[in-house]
């Protein structure tokens, strides 16, 4: 028993080993680091639209062999052993029986060629380049929005830096007015306002540290991790300006955008499908062969069946003179497809076309958006030290302190979100553009 123990042992610990590493090697008490690529990688893995989409995919796959099925041969195998009353007897030696034995055995070969088999291949195959164009077209919106989830992370926690600095400056600022208050060198009203302003940055600290737990709980449940691990992520650093004129970025996003090509793959489809539903005025041709034995009994050697079986084969063209119009009203079905899947086209096309310009124009105003705000940082962290100068000279006060502290906390986070901004501006150009 002691062996036994230890080998389930050993293959407990390689099951938990291999589901560690195939949750993203979370390992308990540690953070889990993360990249942006990685994080993507992650998402594929475990999200259920993505999941669902190449089970859809595999489906698509299987129908072509369905579709091809109708145009290969088939063979097939009959036996049959029966036995029957006969309405006389027979004499059978020095018997009268009234009953009688009969075996067939035949092997059939046979193949159908037709329009519609033909045509429906040609459909199948269209249909699974569709869907495989929508599977791409599903990584990239989920890839989009865990970068978008990523990004929000680290907006949420710079903001939060930046709420806990205006809240240290402020308790600092308390603490200097209150002993300019002891020294006689300030008033009252100066602390008061101090404290005003310190319990306000308070109140934004605690806001700006909820917004944290909230966005780090979204990217956690997105990547099907527990709530209790850690997320080390990378920062990004500001991006370099994309060299990208409009009608570049247009040209790109009719060349590779996976929804455009899916649905001129679907057009296509259905293009194939009005020749498939016309196939029921066109002739077919089917090709039948057999080899068939007929006995009282099952024979007991091969060569038995070779010598006394009987084959055939034949050659059958056929077309349907008059079917009630199904032919015709299923023709006229599938052109109605064909027409909506045409319009379908065109307004993927202007979609897509409005979609790259307001991504193209967004990432265009968040970089003007970064350039002004930085300068306006490094304005308001000049105003600040010359307040708090002036206020220590005994020639400012303490309101002037104040409104140079608030004006640099929004500069500040007036610059993060424009630089957060601007990266998912362009991750969504990018998803527009049609990149992986």
């Amino acid at each position: 028993m002691g062996r036994y123990r230890k080998r389930l042992l050993i293959l407990l610990m390689l099951i938990s080993i291999t589901s560690a590493l195939t949750a993203g090697s979370v390992v308990a008490g540690q953070p889990l680091k993360l990249d942006i690529d990685r994080c993507v990688e992650m998402a594929l893995e475990v999200n259920i639209t993505a999941l669902k989409a190449g089970y859809e995919l595999d489906y698509a796959k299987n129908g072509v062999i369905t579709s091809a099925s109708t145009l290969l041969p088939t063979l097939s195998f009959h036996s049959q052993n029966r036995e029957y009353e006969l309405a006389e007897g027979r004499q059978v030696g020095d018997k009268i029986v009234n009953t009688a034995k009969a075996y067939t055995g035949q092997l059939s070969v046979g193949e159908t060629i037709s329009m519609e088999g033909v045509m429906g291949v040609f459909q199948s195959l269209a249909e699974t380049r569709a869907t495989g164009h929508y599977v791409t077209q599903i990584n990239q919106e989920v890839s989009y929005v865990a970068k978008q989830m990523y990004l929000m992370v680290l907006r949420s926690r710079k903001l939060l830096e930046v709420a806990e600095e205006a809240l240290d400056l402020s308790r600092r600022q308390l603490e200097k007015a209150q002993a300019m208050v002891e020294v006689g060198s300030s008033v009252r009203s100066d602390v008061l306002r101090a404290e005003v302003e310190m319990s306000s940055n308070q109140l934004d600290f605690i806001s700006a540290e909820n917004d944290v737990r909230l966005a780090e709980t979204g990217l956690r449940y997105f990547l099907g991790l527990n709530d209790d691990v850690d997320l080390e992520l990378e920062d990004i650093p500001e991006p370099e300006k994309l060299e990208y004129s409009l009608d570049r970025a247009l040209a790109e996003a009719f060349r590779s955008r996976a929804d455009i090509k899916q649905a001129t793959a679907t057009l296509g489809s259905a293009g194939h499908g009005v020749w498939r539903e016309r196939g029921g005025w066109f002739p077919y041709v089917r090709f039948d062969w057999s080899d068939s034995f007929t006995g009282e009994n099952r024979p007991e050697k091969l060569i038995d069946i070779n010598r006394k079986a009987t084959w055939s084969w034949f050659v059958t063209v056929g077309i349907d003179l008059f079917d009630g119009f199904e032919t015709f009203g299923r023709v006229r079905q599938a052109k109605a497809r064909r027409n909506s899947a045409r319009e379908d086209l065109v307004q993927t096309e202007r979609d897509a076309a409005f979609e790259v310009k307001e991504a193209f124009y967004s990432v265009d105003e968040a970089r003007q958006r970064v350039e002004v705000s930085r300068r306006t940082v490094e304005v308001a962290q000049e105003e600040l030290r010359l307040s708090e100068e002036r206020y220590r000279l005994g020639a400012g006060t303490m309101l002037e302190q104040i409104d140079s502290q608030v004006s640099l906390s929004e500069a500040r986070t007036s610059h993060i979100e424009a630089l957060y901004d601007l990266l998912l501006s362009q991750a969504r150009l990018v998803r527009a553009m049609g990149r992986d």
